[in-house]
């Protein structure tokens, strides 16, 4: 007798959507078969709206994404999985300030830019929470240099510490970002002072235990100004992390997760 086979046919969600890209998108795009064609999203007059959206969108990214990448390895890992789109979300909200046609508004940093005041790198341990003190920040004599006053504190009573944690340590960074601006030409967003965007400091304070003792107070300088004027079309972005640490067996355990870090200032 004759033994009866049947096909088990497999359903893969990915035979149901497609990837293309836009011009002046830095992002690929995902979209389900059966809606609109790439050519329809790509030049079709329906989605005029969506092109234009996606074009402020990519240039807020790309200004999120540099000033992550202008991170030290040590403030990078204190930030949150989901950083990236949040402070996307910030740079496209600058965008939605500017007047305009959506698509071509300019993100204007130097005007704007004062909006990501207090932005934590990581809200499960926002820096006011973790370390409460008023840390002052100046403008230095020249743009591009800032004068910062780490008041003096205790650290085993003025810093709210992960449960474990015996050391920490203050790290300061400072990045310029240039204005965005619609190139007519090129039909895409690029910085405004490409020379001056990106530039970046970072200053870190040794590692100090967590003791019942107070710290001296401590006033530093940061400076990305190297004798040639910035162009007043940038934003200096002072940037303050506090890490934990444990430090058992001779060794530092970083407790990146429970450290806090947060956007102070920006001129």
């Amino acid at each position: 007798m004759g033994v009866r086979k049947s096909v088990v046919k497999i359903h893969d969600p990915q035979d149901e959507m497609r990837v293309y890209k836009i011009r002046g998108v830095d992002k690929t795009i995902i979209a389900r078969k059966g809606g609109p064609t790439s050519e329809e999203v790509k030049s079709g007059e329906n989605y005029s709206g969506l092109r234009k959206n996606q074009k402020e969108f990519a240039a807020a990214s790309n200004l999120a994404s540099t000033l992550r990448h202008s991170l030290p390895k040590k403030m990078a890992k204190i930030c949150e999985p989901y950083v990236s789109g949040k402070l996307t979300a910030e740079f496209r909200n600058l965008a939605q300030m500017s007047q305009g046609d959506v698509g071509k508004r300019p993100i204007m940093i130097s005007a704007n830019g004062k909006s990501l005041e207090g932005f934590d790198f990581n809200p499960n341990c926002p820096l006011k929470e973790v370390f409460p003190q008023n840390i002052m920040v100046m403008n230095g004599s020249t743009y591009g240099q800032l004068i910062v006053h780490v008041p003096s504190f205790t650290p085993s009573e003025d810093l709210e510490g992960p449960e474990g944690a015996t050391h920490y340590q203050i790290i300061s960074h400072l990045v310029l970002l240039s204005d965005y601006t619609y190139q007519s030409k090129s039909k895409e967003y690029n910085p405004s002072e490409p020379e001056f965007h990106a530039r970046h400091i970072t200053n870190e304070n040794p590692i100090h235990p967590l003791i019942n003792y107070p710290e001296e107070s401590n006033t530093m300088q940061l400076s990305i100004y190297d004798g040639e004027p910035i162009p007043e079309h940038t934003g200096l972005f002072f940037i303050l992390g506090i890490k934990f640490y444990q430090y058992k067996q001779q060794k530092y355990t970083d407790l990146a997760e429970n450290s806090a870090m947060q956007i102070i200032k920006v001129y």
